[in-house]
């Protein structure tokens, strides 16, 4: 499995993180969804300058912090 999809399985609100399809930069508000376990997330509420949506976990990134 990817190491980057298991460390997007537990961001916290308020994390930056950027769109893998278009590049569109957004903050996590909370999980949407849980995977099986209860803990680790399978999708995120993100605000976005469009408003506010649903990415997967492999949809996105954590970009570095500079």
């Amino acid at each position: 499995m990817n190491t980057t999809m298991q460390t997007n399985r537990r961001l916290t609100p308020g994390m930056l993180v950027v769109s893998r399809a278009d590049g569109e930069p957004g903050r996590i508000v909370r999980v949407c969804t849980f995977r099986r376990n209860g803990v680790d997330a399978w999708s995120y509420l993100v605000d976005t300058a469009d408003g506010r949506e649903i990415w997967e976990v492999g949809e996105l990134f954590v970009p570095a912090q500079a």
